[in-house]
């Protein structure tokens, strides 16, 4: 027998849906560490849909997408929420792996980034930076991109976004930026890079450890998302104290 589920839709126009909005986010709160993602990217973009299914909850907002956020434990729920999806719905952020064939079912993948989170127990101390840390500019956006190998997932409007509205940490030599990290649009440690000339000399960890303390300054939990396969970026993160958690994607339909 089915099961009878509230559905609660939220439009985000007028107090009382404002009101329902919250209550959502409260919601959402009860496991704070599961959808830390969808609630930083509430916090901080225009969010023009929420509801809530029974116990799982959809998100659309915009930041450099059109992004779809889903928070849910069940299979009958998120099918209901499939049904509810229309064709304006094609950038999906931080989907678990059973989420996706239900959710693509019927559609071509374009494109989808998948890797594991690890979350950073604010528990765990962190040691001082041994460099100069600095803040990035949004003077340094074409170089970020120029040095980026996710070109295709990232733009320089996105980096000078994040810059502004972001968490950002750097090292200079001689005047030269060799070393940055940017908060992503969910409030992932993100972007982490070393010119290759200067690698293995310690300035990735200091980035790292910077981005920690601002993150934490801010009452946030600290937290990546990193490739399996890149094993010196997972290294890093868990010689930090970063804790494996899941693995999530990101990827557009067809």
């Amino acid at each position: 027998m089915s099961k009878s589920f509230e559905i609660v839709e939220v439009n985000l126009t007028g107090g009382e849906n404002l009101n329902q909005k919250n209550k959502v986010i409260e919601f959402l709160i009860k496991n704070h560490s599961r959808n830390i993602n969808i609630i930083n990217f509430i916090e901080n973009y225009d969010i023009q849909h929420i509801e809530q299914i029974g116990d799982s909850v959809i998100v659309k907002g915009t930041s450099d997408r059109n992004w779809i956020y889903i928070s849910s434990k069940s299979e009958e729920e998120l099918k209901i929420i499939k049904n509810r999806l229309d064709y304006k719905d094609k950038n999906f952020a931080v989907i678990e792996d059973w989420m996706i064939p239900i959710l693509v079912n019927g559609h071509i993948v374009k494109w989808k980034l998948s890797t594991m989170r690890l979350i950073l127990s604010n528990e765990t101390a962190i040691a001082e930076p041994k460099y100069s840390i600095s803040e990035l500019t949004i003077n340094d956006s074409k170089f970020i991109y120029e040095n980026s190998k996710y070109k295709d997932f990232v733009s320089i409007q996105y980096i000078n976004e994040r810059i502004t509205n972001g968490v950002s940490s750097c090292i200079h030599y001689m005047d030269k930026l060799i070393a940055w990290g940017i908060t992503q649009d969910d409030g992932a440690i993100g972007f982490l890079h070393v010119l290759p000339e200067y690698r293995k000399m310690g300035y990735a960890r200091d980035v790292m450890l910077d981005l920690i303390k601002k993150v934490r300054d801010k009452d946030k939990i600290p937290f990546v998302h990193i490739e399996e396969e890149n094993e010196k970026a997972m290294r890093l993160a868990m010689g930090l104290g970063f804790k494996k958690d899941k693995v999530v994607s990101w990827f557009e339909i067809e």
